[in-house]
């Protein structure tokens, strides 16, 4: 026991790059600036064990966390997270309030890591469905993490892209008499106010093969399903998604020559 132990806190401790050779063979051109992850599964996964759902959200919660700290070392500016869709409002009550102060202790205990990697934190989604707690606790990350530069972090909770443009109309109705729109004014308009372009490569757990209402985050994205339910997913399935995003050929309208 004490050997298998031994391995296993040795594994945990070498680079993302010791671990999984096959990254170092990567351009750093070659991977993808902005990686978008919908975890899916929690609920089945939980169902699975004969628990209830918060108890997926909670072991899923720990594969991303995991997720996180190992992507940090790659040249990938910004992760995204889609914790809870604009259209999760309509789950069990019971569960959305989990979700909420699982979200809210999350973001208070991850904190000191994003000020440690100089990580910026941004919230994309509404500020006024979730619970007030919550909104502080969100809006003290943004304004303390404001300054780091390194990288970004975006949780996107209470979002979704149908209602991102529903809102972005509203403000530009506002804006038509005095300012002009254009591509610039439009994405500061949008949730990250103009700091947040959209994904190259939207991961997805499950093996859903849809991306789901991500509106701009998706626009020219590539996509790649993991055939496992979140908490049974682990670093190396993450790993080979962007694997294979370093194999394939974007062309993005371009000729074709």
């Amino acid at each position: 026991m004490y050997f298998q132990d031994t391995i296993t806190i040795y594994y945990m401790k070498q680079g993302i790059f010791d671990r999984f050779p096959q990254l170092k063979q990567i351009p750093k051109e070659k991977f993808p600036k902005h990686v978008l992850i919908i975890p899916d599964g929690n609920g089945r996964w939980a169902q699975k064990m004969r628990q209830l759902p918060i108890f997926g959200h909670r072991q899923g919660m720990k594969i991303i966390k995991e997720v996180l700290d190992n992507l940090k070392d790659l040249p990938i500016n910004t992760t995204t997270v889609w914790g809870f869709s604009a259209n999760n409002w309509k789950r069990q009550k019971k569960e959305v309030n989990s979700l909420m102060k699982l979200f809210e202790s999350a973001i208070k205990e991850n904190l000191p890591e994003l000020m440690k990697n100089s990580t910026r934190f941004i919230h994309l989604g509404r500020k006024d469905r979730i619970p007030l707690s919550l909104i502080n606790t969100i809006e003290q990350a943004e304004k303390k993490t404001r300054q780091n530069t390194k990288r970004i972090f975006c949780l996107a909770l209470d979002f979704g892209g149908e209602d991102q443009e529903l809102r972005m109309l509203k403000e530009a109705q506002k804006l038509t008499k005095s300012v002009t729109i254009t591509q610039k004014v439009a994405d500061k308009l949008r949730d990250g106010k103009g700091f947040i372009g959209p994904s190259d490569l939207i991961i997805r757990t499950s093996g859903e093969q849809r991306t789901s209402d991500l509106g701009w985050l998706e626009r020219n994205a590539e996509f790649y399903s993991i055939p496992k339910l979140l908490p049974e997913s682990t670093i190396k399935d993450f790993v080979n998604a962007i694997i294979d995003y370093s194999r394939r050929e974007r062309r993005l309208g371009g000729r074709i020559s």
